[in-house]
């Protein structure tokens, strides 16, 4: 597992944002993140840095999914949606999504929803769950109540742990692609 070193972390996360999208719906930050794509996606993708931190990040991914089936968290906000009629996919999270995060998303091979696909919650809220690879910090970060009473104090730790290099990498990736943009 990779640590940040307090100088690290503080730029992480006092970082100047460029917020291209402020105020734009998700129809058009997709579209915008699509046109990235192909006007990019290769040559960010030529970046070895860049590259290194999409195959940590899809390493990252796969061990957090993991982790959530075993500790049966996608079980229960599945339960939690389709018959409690809760959803912490909130309609209007869509709106904390920038195109970095989406283009993320399609260098790691995911698609992006063209359409709203479940009226009354986030637009990238499918049938199956989230159908972003690469989540908002929240949307990895957030445990319900119902799932903190389930998990043991140990399996806990550990999906933190888990999270937060997904987490850590996935800022990383974030930074490098627009710093690469930037300069491009």
């Amino acid at each position: 597992m990779h640590y940040l070193s307090e100088q690290d972390r503080q730029h992480l996360m006092m970082r100047p944002t460029e917020c291209l999208d402020q105020g734009s719906s998700i129809e058009d930050k997709i579209k915008l993140a699509q046109d990235l794509y192909t006007s990019w996606g290769d040559a960010l993708r030529k970046q070895s840095h860049i590259n290194k931190l999409l195959a940590d990040l899809e390493r990252c991914l796969r061990v957090s999914r993991q982790s959530m089936l075993e500790f049966k968290i996608i079980e229960i906000c599945k339960r939690c949606d389709e018959e409690e009629g809760g959803s912490c996919c909130g309609a209007g999270m869509e709106n904390k999504i920038d195109i970095f995060l989406l283009l993320m998303n399609l260098l790691l091979g995911g698609s992006l929803a063209e359409h709203h696909l479940r009226t009354g919650s986030c637009y990238l809220l499918g049938d199956s769950g989230c159908v972003l690879k690469v989540r908002l910090v929240l949307c990895v970060d957030f445990l319900c109540d119902k799932i903190l009473t389930v998990l043991k104090a140990e399996e806990l730790l550990s999906l933190q742990k888990i999270s937060g290099e997904e987490l850590v990498t996935g800022f990383r990736l974030y930074d490098a692609i627009k710093k690469f943009l930037r300069q491009a």
